[in-house]
């Protein structure tokens, strides 16, 4: 009996030798790819410039800020494919705003929407707003301004651009934004300058505001 189960055990042993002695080559399947979001890319009409050229020191009057002539800019965002975007605005010169410069005062808090137009020689030269003008398109097709505080909540009629965290969006009738490829949108700067008395006038004094608009997804 014991040489019977010894001898079977013996098979078996040498019958798994052999099978793992005549195993052929192998290959491997792999199954790959990625899911990728749209990319989308913004940009502006002539660089992002908007240029008041020369502005002689004897057109400013004492005590008063001069309002510049509104100029307007294209913002243009194109996505590799449709996408829901919204936008937020930043100052990068916010330690130049200069309160009250923009004569704002149908908004509940003016102040942020002022945009600063830098400093020179410590004296800071003005501010500016920004408005979103008609006419915005989304893949050709007329949609309305719209902006949130939260990004979920959505209202129509977007106008002044505020840098202190207002989302803008753009959509249908229903106040939803809509997914598109190509957006185009019009954007007005409304500058104004410090009082000349606060600004050092014996010298050049060159306007320098940026703001950076930044994509969100939604």
């Amino acid at each position: 009996m014991h040489n019977v189960i010894v001898r079977s055990a013996l098979i078996a042993i040498a019958t798994l030798v052999s099978a793992s002695a005549f195993a052929g080559p192998t290959a491997e399947l792999k199954v790959t790819g990625v899911i990728k979001p749209p990319a989308c890319q913004p940009g502006f009409s002539g660089a992002g410039v908007v240029d008041y050229g020369v502005i002689p020191a004897a057109s400013l009057k004492a005590g008063e800020n001069k309002r510049l002539d509104v100029r307007q800019v294209t913002l243009s965002v194109t996505c590799d494919s449709a996408a829901k975007v919204a936008m937020k605005f930043s100052d990068n010169r916010a330690a130049s705003r200069v309160a009250g410069v923009t004569g704002l005062t149908v908004l509940n808090a003016p102040e942020d929407f002022n945009y600063g137009l830098g400093t020179v020689a410590g004296k800071n030269v003005g501010g500016y707003y920004l408005t979103l003008d008609t006419g915005t398109t989304a893949d050709g097709v007329a949609v309305s301004n719209m902006w949130s505080s939260n990004g979920t909540n959505w209202h129509n009629n977007a106008g002044f651009l505020q840098h202190e965290g207002h989302l803008y969006a753009f959509g249908d009738s229903n106040r939803q934004p809509v997914a598109f490829r190509q957006l185009t949108v019009k954007i007005n700067v409304h500058a104004s300058l410090n009082k000349p008395e606060n600004l050092p006038l014996t010298q050049e004094v060159p306007l320098d505001g940026r703001a950076t608009v930044e994509l969100v997804y939604l």
